[in-house]
Formats: structure tokens, C-alpha cells, sequence
């Protein structure tokens, strides 16, 4: 980051709310340290009458959040419903659960709202979708068996490393003979409104934040590097890494620090947008894989086993390798883009990674040597992940596949 972006993200009023209008259906999505007052804005907009919450087991407490929701839900005479077994790596199983509690109290003022990280966000989708499709299973909505045409009204809370303001969501099938991550994409789940308030993830654990902060620069790799990329994804891209780059270190150190919570907080939901532009293609079709195999694998660590086994393969096309010279600057210093830099610059990612605490690797994580063919199955298996893996600048076949998988022992 050059002294002009430092002096310029050092003076922003991070206490200010303002409105992003890329992502969400009704071109709202508040940003700002304090932006949760708007909940009360966002219910009257929906004219909700009811709200089925959906979150973890206690992070929408821990974080703060719920004082304030419970405040405004009292003043406003809104009754609630209450969902919180949402885990990570959300299975169909939970979401159809979900769906059942709500169903009896659903009609036009009922709203979904997500209070989180990226998997509730992303079961809150899926139950709003479902709350519209109410003879219809989430395994046949994730096994793409019928096309989600309507969905109820929803709102996030928090923050999903950019699913609040993109247009999709995964959820796992785990009691099948080979376990899937299979992603959602369409515009109907693109939320109403988000409400992102940095001040919400200073609870935040440092692991959790440096693998959310991985998960967006993953967003951005693929981003600008798939075969339909784009100059505005890929200048987001490199926004993301520098932000990145600075802030994370910051907030690993200082996790209260507001201004470096408010600008992660920021690149996380803008490298959401860009691959909402251009689509992502290897590294996210085989973690969804790593993740659903074990189920408590959090996403940006499966990512970081992957990512420098990715870059590597896709070093080889020259318009990716100087598209990553320049996005991945911040992490891995000056490249020129030729094909001998492939195994340097996998090493210099890895070398990133470790420096903000991401040290696991495929063995630590229980995978070994001769499963890794099953892995490569499944990810052909996997609905949906053929069309990103299409998406590549460079062909990926099983072997390079395996041969990534393998990157990620670290040996």
C-alpha cells in the first residue's frame, strides 16, 4: 500500500454509515462502524411483522449484535423465531430444519435475517428460498433437481467474506456415498438489504480473521483470473491485497482495532462482489471437497492448502501470471510473470500464509497420500464444479488435480 491509499484509509470516518449499492436487490447495503442501527430502517422497508433469525450456537451474542436487534425488535412489536445449530460447513439437513420451524409462522411479512459469518448467510438464503418452494427439499435445491424462482424477504447481519452482497451459497450433503459442497448461484438469492458493521467482529478470533482474510484473496485470485475476468474485478482484486496486506497484520496484533476491522471488513465484501462479476474456477471447486470431507474445516484454511498449488498451475498462461503480478503483489512481492517464477511464487504465498498464523497443512488436517485420489473424484462428482473448473485460464485434468492436492502436504 503507497503512502497516498494509506493516508487516504487512515482519514476515512470509519463511524460514518454509508450505503454500497452493488449485490443486494434493494441497492442497499450499510457499511460503517454503528451501521446496525439500520436494522431498524430495514425492517420497515420490508414492513416485517416477523423475523426467523438464523445463526450459530452463540456467536450473534458474543459479537454483540443481539442487545441491540433485541432493543429494536421490542420497540417495534416484532415477534422472532429463533434457528442458532447453523455450524460451519452448513449441511441440507440443518437448512431444511430451519425451513420447518419457520413454515408455520411464514407469510408476506416474515423475514429471514442472518446473523454471522458466510454460513449462516448462506443457510439463510437457501431457507429463503425454501420457505417459497415448500414441497422441495434444500438437497434437491443444491443437487439443482428445480430452479429457485422466488425466495422470501432476507436480510444480513454481519458479515460472509461477501455473500451478503453476491449471489451465492453452499451448503454440504453428507449421507451420500461420496460427501458434497455443491455452490448455489442465482440472482434470485441476492439479499434485500446487509448491515456491515466492523464493530461486530472484534470478537473475532485471530484465526478466524486471518482465514477470512485468506478466503477474499482467494475470492479476487480466481476472480481475476477466470475466462471471463474483467478489468473492474480485477482492480478490486488488487484493492483487496492491499487492504489485506496492511490491515491484516493489524488486527492479528490489535483485535480491537476498529480501522483495521472496518477495511478487512471492506475487502472481504468487495472481493465478494468481484467474483460475483467474474466467477471463481479451481481453488474454491476442490476445497468445497477438502471441506466436505471434513466437515470442521474452515473454508479460508482449506483455501490455503490449495492456493499455492493453484497459482502455480495456472502460472503457466501469461495473461493470469501478470494478472497475479499485479493483484497478488502486496503478499508475494515483485514478479515478472514468466513461467519459471511458478514454484517461487507458490512458496512465496506459502511463506505469506504462515506470517499471519495459516501453518496446517493437508496432513495436519487428516488427509494422507493415497486418499487423494478419492479427492479428485469427488470434486468431478461434486454438482456444479465442472463449470468452474471450465472456467480456468489453464485446462486442469485429474492429474493436475491430484498433483494440487499434494502441493498442499508441504513436504
Amino acid at each position: 500500500m503507497d503512502a497516498a491509499e494509506l493516508n487516504y484509509c487512515e482519514s476515512v470516518d470509519i463511524n460514518k454509515t454509508v450505503v454500497l449499492t452493488y449485490g443486494t436487490r434493494k441497492q442497499t447495503t450499510y457499511f460503517g462502524v454503528g451501521a446496525l442501527a439500520k436494522f431498524a430502517d430495514a425492517l420497515d422497508a420490508l414492513n416485517v411483522k416477523t423475523v426467523g433469525f438464523i445463526c450459530s450456537n452463540s456467536a450473534y451474542k458474543r459479537c454483540g449484535a443481539w442487545e441491540t436487534i433485541e432493543k429494536i425488535l421490542a420497540e417495534k412489536k416484532i415477534e422472532y423465531l429463533m434457528y442458532n445449530k447453523i455450524v460451519t460447513n452448513p449441511t441440507c439437513t440443518s437448512i431444511d430444519e430451519c425451513r420447518d420451524l419457520f413454515l408455520p409462522k411464514y407469510n408476506e411479512n416474515f423475514c429471514v435475517v442472518a446473523i454471522g459469518g458466510g454460513s449462516p448467510i448462506d443457510s439463510a438464503k437457501s431457507v429463503a428460498v425454501l420457505l417459497e418452494h415448500k414441497d422441495k427439499t434444500a438437497r434437491e435445491l443444491y443437487k439443482f433437481q428445480f430452479a429457485a424462482e422466488r425466495r422470501a424477504p432476507a436480510v444480513n447481519i454481519t458479515a460472509g467474506t461477501g455473500t451478503e452482497a453476491n449471489k451465492f451459497a453452499v451448503a454440504s450433503i453428507l449421507d451420500e456415498e461420496i460427501p458434497l459442497k455443491p455452490a448455489l448461484a442465482t440472482p434470485v438469492i441476492y439479499p434485500d438489504i446487509s448491515i456491515n458493521d466492523p464493530a461486530l467482529l472484534c470478537s473475532t478470533s485471530p484465526f478466524q480473521t486471518a482465514c477470512t482474510a485468506v478466503d477474499a484473496m482467494n475470492h479476487v485470485t480466481e476472480a481475476s483470473t477466470t475466462s471471463i475476468a474483467t478489468p473492474f474485478s480485477t482492480n478490486l482484486g488488487r484493492t483487496v491485497c492491499n487492504l489485506v496486506a496492511h490491515y491484516l497484520p493489524v488486527a492479528l496484533k490489535e483485535p480491537s482495532n476498529l480501522r483495521a476491522r472496518y477495511w478487512l471488513h471492506y475487502a472481504a465484501c468487495i472481493a465478494g462482489m468481484s467474483f460475483d462479476e467474474s466467477l471463481l474456477h479451481i481453488t474454491h471447486a476442490m476445497e468445497h471437497t477438502l471441506s466436505a470431507y471434513v466437515a470442521n474445516l474452515t473454508h479460508g484454511l482449506g483455501l490455503a492448502l490449495l492456493q499455492p498449488g493453484v497459482v502455480a498451475h495456472i502460472w503457466a498462461d501469461e495473461v493470469a501470471a501478470k494478472t497475479l503480478c499485479y493483484v497478488l503483489k502486496p503478499m508475494i512481492g515483485e514478479f515478472a510473470g514468466k513461467p519459471e517464477e511458478a514454484q517461487d511464487v507458490a512458496k512465496a504465498l506459502r511463506k505469506w500464509h504462515e506470517s499471519v498464523g495459516i501453518k496446517d497443512t493437508m496432513a495436519t488436517m487428516g488427509f494422507t497420500k493415497d486418499g487423494i485420489q478419492k479427492l479428485v473424484d469427488a470434486t468431478i462428482a461434486c454438482p456444479g464444479m465442472d463449470g468452474l473448473l471450465a472456467l480456468s485460464p489453464v485446462k486442469v485434468e485429474r492429474e493436475d488435480m491430484a498433483r494440487i492436492y499434494l502441493t498442499g502436504f508441504f513436504e
